[in-house]
């Protein structure tokens, strides 16, 4: 990072490198860990963090990032607080520029700031939302976040395209920066395949869908697909995996009402270590989704050689490019014909193995850190 010949001074709060973060602190470890190869030899790093909150998934991960431009500062300034935070001046001749991974960030810095904002799920389905009063404060946060960044980072174009219509003034200003598999999403060999299905008792040949049952996942519908495949004959049998959200019971209530509670096998949450042999031993991943900021679950399927059919909706054609078969989610038949074409086709799921990992090759953390340096500079100059 340059600013008028000299490095620039950054700031990278790392706070949300914690379990109450799961998926935000991913990003902010996968992005500093790829950091040093993406910066010159004038700039600095100092990294905010708090050793005093619980960080289980990543317990060593300073061991990771080793580098003489990067400095570690314990701040113990809880990352809900909005409060300023006490950090040192840049060196005179220097800008400083501040990296928030989070939208609830502190009203002042000493001098730019951008500002990570994921999503627009909040707005676009604010139900989620348990009460009116969260609803506003969630709303006035990332107003704040808008109004004090002098730019902002996102994880698709289609997730820029959302928050610009809720917030207008980030429209122009939000760089984005894709996300990537982490590495250990890799092709299983049969063993570990064999050792998982035993475990979980899983069918020898069955169709994936990971993800929770929130309402935008559309997992009723694709229950109806299932029910449509099932009037068909025989069916290879679905896997349900991922957290279960008892407001929403939906999905099994459509099970039961169209008898394929036999077809459907529901596995419940899975433990990380397990996704990449769950992810490989599955004859085919589908994924209907409505709504997505990203799309990293159909990517590390795709990472580990899974064939994949999702949505065509919000972020998903970006991540799976032309390696997936795409439908229309709000319609159960498209998903059946889908699901069917690969289930049915032997060459067609090879073809679209080598595809997966073909496409999901093209994303890495390494090219995120790149990217997200080089609107660093922008944002400097």
């Amino acid at each position: 990072m340059r600013a008028h010949g000299n490095g620039v001074n950054l700031l990278f709060d790392a706070r949300v490198i914690q379990d109450h973060f799961p998926g935000i602190g991913r990003y902010a470890v996968n992005l500093l860990s790829e950091l040093p190869h993406a910066l010159d030899e004038q700039d600095a790093v100092t990294v905010l963090h708090d050793p005093t909150r619980m960080n289980t998934r990543y317990p060593e991960y300073r061991n990771r990032i080793q580098d003489k431009r990067i400095t570690w500062q314990e701040c113990r300034v809880p990352v809900f607080s909005i409060k300023n935070l006490l950090v040192p001046a840049a060196p005179s001749g220097q800008s400083q520029l501040t990296h928030f991974t989070y939208y609830v960030r502190p009203l002042r810095t000493s001098g730019p700031s951008v500002t990570t904002i994921y999503d627009a799920i909040s707005f676009v389905y604010p139900g989620y939302i348990p009460s009116a009063r969260a609803r506003l404060i969630i709303r006035l946060m990332h107003q704040l976040a808008v109004n004090r960044s002098d730019a902002f980072l996102t994880i698709s174009q289609s997730a820029a395209s959302d928050l610009a219509k809720y917030f207008p003034r980030m429209r122009g200003r939000t760089h984005v920066t894709p996300l990537a598999a982490d590495a250990t999403f890799v092709p299983q060999s049969e063993d570990a395949q064999q050792t998982l299905r035993a475990r979980l008792q899983l069918p020898e040949r069955f169709a994936l869908y990971l993800a929770s049952n929130k309402p935008h996942k559309n997992l009723d519908k694709l229950v109806g697909a299932w029910a449509e495949l099932a009037r068909g004959g025989a069916v290879t049998p679905l896997v349900i995996a991922g957290p279960n959200d008892p407001r929403f019971p939906q999905a099994s209530a459509r099970a039961r009402q169209l008898g394929v509670e036999g077809l459907v096998h529901v596995v419940g949450d899975v433990p990380e270590t397990d996704l990449p042999a769950l992810y490989s031993a599955c004859a085919l991943f589908v994924y209907p989704s409505l709504y997505e900021g990203f799309g990293l679950t159909p990517l590390e399927a795709m990472a580990c050689g899974a064939p994949v059919v999702c949505s065509n909706a919000s972020s998903l054609p970006e991540v799976v490019g032309t390696a997936a078969v795409m439908f229309d989610a709000t319609q159960p038949g498209e998903i059946a014909h889908a699901c069917t074409t690969i289930l049915g086709d032997a060459s067609k799921t090879t073809e679209l193995r080598a595809r997966s990992l073909a496409q999901a090759a093209t994303f890495s953390w390494r090219r995120c850190a790149c990217e997200t340096v080089a609107a660093y500079r922008s944002i400097a100059r």
